[in-house]
Order: structure tokens, then sequence, then C-alpha cells
């Protein structure tokens, strides 16, 4: 299995960006919590961090808080508040199908 890990430095967080939300529960309870919205992209070409026997450890994504359509309009810049890790083990074919699948059951 392949897995992301995030980790984001939260003193880059402004704190205006924090929300507060409040819901009610499916048993009547009221619940606030409070939330920031982030964005996970995709970096354009990934890079290798470190390799060991078994296993690569490669930066695959950036952590950023979304952007408004003024923002994108004005090419205002997101601040990088952190990275995505990919783990992927050597030990496991990437990309190959298990012998149970045919390429004509995926219906994409």
């Amino acid at each position: 299995m392949d897995k992301i890990s995030i980790k984001i430095d939260v003193s880059k967080i402004d704190k205006s960006m924090i929300t507060h939300r409040t819901f009610k529960t499916k048993d009547g309870k009221e619940v606030t919590v409070r939330e920031i919205a982030l964005d996970i992209v995709p970096v354009k070409e990934a890079k290798l961090l470190k390799e060991g026997d078994t296993y690569q450890l490669w930066k695959t994504h950036f952590v950023t808080i979304p952007q408004t359509k003024e923002e994108r309009e004005n090419k205002i810049k997101s601040p990088i508040l952190g990275d995505g890790i990919m783990f992927k083990n050597k030990d496991v074919p990437q990309g190959e199908l298990s012998p149970d699948i045919s390429p004509d059951d995926i219906p994409f």
C-alpha cells in the first residue's frame, strides 16, 4: 500500500484562516469545531528523498491554503505550509494488476 504522510509547519498558518462551524449530531448534541481548509497539491516531478534496502521516500506533494479566484487572477502565491511524503515499498511492484483482475474489467 502506498501512503502519503504530510507534515505542516503550524507557525505558517494565519490564525484568521481558522473557521468555526457548529452542527448537531445525530443524537441532537450541538458541536462546534475549529477547522482550516488546506489543499494537498502534487508536485510536477517527484523527488527521491531517501532510499533504503526495501523502501523509498519520495516528496510527491505540498500543502498550501486554498486561493480565492481574485488571488489566482492576481497571481498571488499561497504559502507552502508543508510537504507530502510518499513511502514506496521496493518489494511490491508498482502499477501492476492483481492476477485476479483483467484490464477489461476496469470501467475506465
